[in-house]
């Protein structure tokens, strides 16, 4: 029988984090470290690490040596990284340098998800080796990362995503499809941006790609992952309830002030609208694949999940903003 290669995941108790472990622990030995808030998978041991810590970090690594060291800490919410941006750059940059170096030194191959936020938001399809022009502080922390990654590790690739949609693990973080869901149960209003305009994976086809990718044992590569065409989170709620036969009639637009870096400010009027589009023929050329549309997302969530969509319903008063 062959041993299951080990997947060391650093931030187990992020969405990411704590998706990749749900599915990939019958096929991969998972081992994963969390901050102050620990998670409950089963079969997935779970360890607590700070990863500014590095001594911790080289320990831990060393403990398990993992084939695979993914990095799913940081902190990835645009308006958190604007307003608190000396932790978004210790979450976002140095805790990816920590672990990164602990990863090459123990000989595992680093895995970095990125975001689609490191473009500008021009009208264009963003390719993997155009220069990354970030306009918010998260993608100025992401691109630094990006960037240290390429340049000091032999053994590394790096993920970079369109927003993912999917189920969260976290009692006290439900994931933004999660307040679509809840919201539109209780009969609440959901105000939900119409100016951003991104792609939209949901977790199982991303996981399914991280697989492919594994397996074919890439190295030192970049690519970009995401739906084939791009809407607002007010399309994508509106499709998402569509598919679903919900009320749309909780949907509102709502004009989302994008918390823009000072120098994007000066590049961009402050009503434009901003797209976020990536060129994914990368991706798709190399493992075989053709991204779906966003639509094509919402139809494979919703067969994986086999009609347990709504079965997750959190008592809340109020309006949710998207």
């Amino acid at each position: 029988m062959t041993q299951k290669k080990t997947i060391l995941i650093f931030g187990i108790s992020s969405f990411l984090g704590s998706n990749l472990a749900e599915l990939l622990k019958d096929d991969y030995r998972i081992v994963g470290t969390y901050f102050n808030t620990p998670v409950q998978i089963p079969d997935v041991l779970t360890v607590k690490c700070d990863v500014h810590e590095k001594e911790m970090v080289q320990k831990i690594t060393y403990l398990f040596q993992p084939d695979i060291t993914v990095y799913a800490v940081g902190l990835s919410s645009l308006e958190n990284c604007q307003e608190f941006p000396k932790v978004a750059d210790a979450l976002n940059t140095v805790g990816v340098f920590n672990v990164s170096a602990a990863s090459e030194r123990y000989h595992s191959k680093f895995v970095y998800f990125s975001s689609g936020y490191i473009a500008s938001g021009e009208n264009v399809a963003f390719k993997e080796n155009d220069t990354p022009m970030p306009s918010t502080v998260y993608g100025n922390t992401i691109a630094s990362s990006e960037f240290y990654i390429q340049k000091s590790c032999l053994n590394y690739v790096i993920l970079r995503c369109c927003p993912i949609f999917g189920k969260s693990f976290h009692p006290m973080a439900p994931s933004f499809i999660e307040l679509i869901d809840r919201n539109e149960f209780l009969g609440q209003k959901v105000v939900c941006d119409n100016k951003i305009h991104t792609g939209f994976i949901d977790i199982y086809s991303l996981v399914e790609i991280f697989k492919k990718i594994i397996e074919m044992n890439a190295t030192n590569r970049l690519f970009q992952v995401s739906s084939s065409d791009v809407m607002t989170r007010y399309d994508f709620a509106k499709l998402y309830l569509e598919s679903l036969g919900g009320n749309t009639g909780v949907l509102a637009k709502g004009d989302w002030k994008f918390p823009r870096s000072e120098n994007a400010l000066s590049m961009h009027a402050l009503s434009e609208e901003l797209y976020f589009k990536m060129d994914t023929s990368n991706i798709e050329s190399e493992v075989q694949i053709q991204m779906k549309s966003v639509a094509g997302m919402i139809e494979n969530y919703k067969k994986r999940l086999a009609g347990k969509i709504r079965a997750k319903r959190q008592q809340s008063t109020g309006i949710s903003y998207i």
